[in-house]
């Protein structure tokens, strides 16, 4: 357009050059704070901006052509106006064309979310094997640690001078952790220090565990600015790739630093992502070295190579858009919503034994008034692969309705629900929920029968919750609701016995002389049963969880008591 202009009206080249540099110079800053990718679609909505700040002063330039108008007074009026010509016209031509693509892109990123749910990898299952506390282990609350990490900012040298970073899940040498980076504080910090001391580790399923300093200096990370920002070297190694997401912190076995980046490629001339060739780009914090891989193959020590939030839009797809746009806002058929009761980005990070780090969500109805989840994912965060897991044990209470059982609780105390997953328990659908007072620090676990609103039990170790739900589901005379067992016979000598309230209904537990089982029967269907005494012989069917050494009584006589 410059050029154009100097053609146009060569007596004022120096002032249409010197306004170009200072609107290019411009733009560079604008670029250089933005970073938009060199993707086709960025590429057309930048040009087209601006193109149209600086067509006016094509248009001003362009020699003037005389207007006359003649008045009833027979005295003509004159004036000036731009004459549009062949310069001036290929400009507007070329910026018509880019507002046409822009406008394509932009309808064909809003409303050809189809083809973006086709990419998904998915894997539905109709039995659900809900998460097993054996093999998931239970993770203290995000809130919770990062209260501790910032009560030990006080370790960190020059503390001054930084911030607690963002927080991340990681299994390091085989132990589930979260991990923080040690950010600056500012510009002014930055410029000073130049390098960040190290980062806080604490392990993820100890409720009493306190935060470790690991002194490891990093040069580039998401709070440097310039040229040691981490986000901004990613960008400039690979500027045609869109960044998903922020530079998030993870660490090899010898507790090296690296900031990894999810990264895709846009479809055509939209901001559409292809689920199925998602990459992870890998920073080394201290050498500023990158490498790009396939996100299922980046090194064994990264386990999110898929950010938490393209987790959270990968639900977002699958559960709205399934049978296209229109139809999630107006037909509505098969959408399912997924919850945002998560700890990063609405999904919350769930590691398994075998190191494996997933992201759990459950789904409820877009009808308002209902509060039952219609399934749960659980998308793995190296392949991508989201497994829908439905069936029978859906149907049950949704994560909503699980935050709000466990606040009821406390509700003087003030203490708000958080973290909320659902797990296995002997078989039964369960929900385990974290309950924080107002500073963020832990006090409770809540263990909810996600069927039963009414079985529930809390404790300030998951261990002594279990062991308290696991009497409530004896009390509620079924351990089994999603495991079928077969009935045991058993006999012998009443050594201790308990009466419990279960509904508008009472259940007697009790054990036996030299068995270890814990016995329940309601007395809705063995009345006499409430008048058990310690001594009574008894004899029983039942069906019995070994797992958790429960009985739900089947069948049930009192010899010593006709």
């Amino acid at each position: 357009m410059t050029i154009l202009a100097c053609i146009q009206r060569p007596n004022r080249w120096q002032l249409l050059v010197g306004t170009y540099v200072i609107f290019y110079v411009v733009a560079l800053f604008i670029d250089f704070i933005s970073l938009p990718s060199k993707a086709l679609y960025s590429l057309i909505t930048m040009n087209l901006i601006y193109g149209v700040c600086y067509l006016p002063l094509l248009v001003i330039s362009s020699p003037k052509a005389k207007v006359e108008v003649e008045r009833k007074s027979n005295s003509p009026f004159n004036f000036n106006l731009p004459r549009l010509n062949f310069g001036s016209k290929i400009a507007a031509w070329v910026l018509a064309i880019l507002v046409v693509l822009g406008l394509f892109g932009s309808l064909q990123t809003r409303f050809g979310v189809k083809a973006v749910f086709d990419s998904l990898k998915v894997k539905t299952v109709k039995t659900a094997p809900l998460l097993d506390k054996s093999a998931t282990p239970i993770a203290i609350a995000p809130e919770t640690v990062r209260n501790k990490m910032n009560k030990a900012m006080s370790t960190v040298p020059n503390t001054s001078y930084y911030k607690l970073g963002a927080l991340q899940t990681q299994v390091v040498k085989g132990k589930t952790v979260y991990i923080a980076p040690v950010e600056f504080d500012g510009f002014w910090r930055w410029q000073r220090a130049r390098n960040t001391p190290g980062y806080f580790i604490i392990d993820a399923t100890n409720v009493n565990a306190e935060p470790h300093f690991v002194k490891q200096s990093m040069k580039y990370t998401p709070s440097a600015y310039l040229f040691d920002d981490a986000q901004r070297v990613i960008y400039n190694r690979f500027p045609s790739w869109v960044q998903e997401g922020q530079p998030q912190l993870e660490v090899n076995d010898q507790g090296e630093p690296y900031f990894i980046q999810t990264v895709y490629k846009a479809r055509g001339v939209s901001k559409r992502i292809n689920y199925r060739s998602l990459h992870v780009v890998v920073l080394n914090a201290k050498t500023g070295v990158t490498k790009l891989y396939t996100a299922a193959g980046a090194p064994a020590f990264i386990n999110e190579s898929i950010a938490s939030s393209t987790a959270a839009e990968m639900n977002e797809i699958f559960g709205r858009y399934g049978n296209g746009f229109f139809n999630a806002y107006f037909n509505k058929t098969g959408v399912k919503l997924p919850n945002s009761n998560g700890t990063e980005d609405g999904v919350t990070p769930v590691a398994d034994k075998h190191g494996n780090i997933s992201y759990f969500n459950d789904f409820t109805s877009p009808k308002t008034s209902a509060d039952s989840t219609m399934g749960y994912s659980m998308i793995n965060a190296r392949t991508g692969t989201l497994t829908y897991y439905t069936g029978k044990n859906i149907g049950v209470m949704d994560s909503d309705g699980a935050k709000k059982i466990a606040e009821k609780e406390y509700v003087a105390q003030k203490w708000s629900a958080t973290m909320p997953i659902m797990y296995n328990i002997d078989g039964t659908p369960t929900w385990v929920v974290s309950l924080l007072d107002s500073t963020g620090a832990f006090r409770s676990y809540a263990y909810i029968k996600a069927a039963d609103q009414s079985v529930k039990a809390y404790a300030t170790t998951a261990a002594q919750a279990l062991d308290q739900y696991r009497v409530q589901l004896a009390a509620a005379g079924s351990t089994a609701s999603s495991t079928a067992t077969k009935l045991t016979k058993a006999s012998g000598t009443v050594s201790r016995v308990a009466i419990v309230p279960n509904g508008s209904t009472q259940s007697v537990l009790f054990a036996l002389k030299d068995n270890d089982v814990l016995w329940s029967v309601g007395t809705g269907d063995y009345p006499k049963a409430a008048l058990l005494e310690s001594g009574d012989k008894v004899k029983l069917t039942a069906n019995v969880n070994k797992e958790a050494k429960t009985g739900a009584v089947q069948s049930f006589s009192n010899e010593s008591f006709k």
